[in-house]
């Protein structure tokens, strides 16, 4: 063997040996930093400038593409007020998860992608939309046919499509699945989980009755969840106000918005509705009072952000 092969051989191991490193370690190392910063939520706008580093390394990453589309689902309400803007983030979270090899498709991936088609047919309102979420849900249904999460996103879907019907019958479905909360094998933590799964799914059920003027039973859907959660679903007591006034039931209305401003003393929510429902009543002493504390309380709120 030549002295000059030998130096070929040693300068040949040297370079495969970096393309390894740079392949298993660096690059690894490189992209987990840069994903690790995209988990600063209070700072979304860096997220995405993060992540297309992330991508610079790897592109197709089965992982970093379901994160970044799931990341991409959760800012669309908070981050996006034009509803052209919303559509656009939902088609690149759709493209990323569409990215994934169907092989590595798991229940997850197809949940949220279900959900990604789900809110762009709500803003669409195209056919086509709607009928891409629904395939995606069936295909979760029957990955997970016992998941009642399923059958809530499902419930969803039906109601953005006002088929009243079928989606009071996937809530129904969805609530049947939860296991007993009675049951001795829960503890504390699986129970409150599943407290909040099914609060959701009852609020649907508010909506659906609501919409069918069972007004009575809406009332129930939603005192299901205050008993779950008496405090902190502050927002069911405005649902419940709101059912009286669409019955013409006012000083019920005006009953429920009072508690929940007590509950809520610094939302001007409350506040604003008290004086319409006051105006509406011919009180214009109290409809006066009320409006100018909902301003008072919106100048607050304005002041601190």
């Amino acid at each position: 063997m030549t002295k000059r092969f030998k130096i070929f051989i040693i300068i040949s191991i040297i370079i495969f040996c970096g393309i390894l490193l740079w392949e298993f370690n660096i690059r690894v190392a490189i992209a987990d930093y840069y994903f690790l910063k995209t988990r600063q939520f209070n700072n979304w706008e860096t997220s995405p400038k993060n992540y297309q580093k992330v991508f610079k390394y790897f592109p197709e990453d089965p992982y970093y593409n379901k994160k970044f589309a799931i990341d991409l689902l959760w800012s669309v309400d908070k981050f996006y007020s034009s509803e052209k803007s919303k559509i656009k983030i939902l088609d690149l979270g759709i493209k990323r998860m569409e990215s994934i090899p169907k092989y590595e498709r798991v229940f997850e991936v197809t949940t949220y992608l279900a959900r990604l088609y789900m809110e762009k047919a709500h803003l669409t309102k195209n056919q086509k939309d709607f009928q891409l979420a629904e395939k995606k849900i069936k295909k979760a249904a029957s990955m997970a046919p016992k998941m009642a999460g399923v059958y809530n996103d499902w419930c969803q879907l039906k109601i953005y499509q006002r088929d009243w019907q079928q989606a009071k019958n996937k809530c129904q479905k969805a609530l049947s699945l939860y296991p007993d909360l009675d049951s001795p094998g829960l503890n504390q933590e699986h129970r409150q989980m599943i407290e909040a799964e099914m609060s959701q799914v009852y609020e649907k059920l508010g909506i659906i009755f609501r919409e069918k003027n069972k007004y009575g039973v809406a009332e129930q859907m939603y005192v299901q969840i205050l008993k779950f959660f008496p405090l902190q679903k502050r927002h069911i007591w405005k649902k419940i106000a709101d059912l009286y006034y669409l019955q013409n039931d006012l000083d019920q209305a005006i009953k429920n918005n009072l508690h929940g401003s007590i509950l809520n003393p610094k939302d001007p929510v409350w506040a604003k509705s008290l004086s319409i429902l006051y105006g509406k009543k011919g009180d214009k002493d109290k409809s006066q009072f009320w409006s100018q504390k909902a301003k008072k309380l919106e100048q607050n709120q304005d002041n601190k952000n």
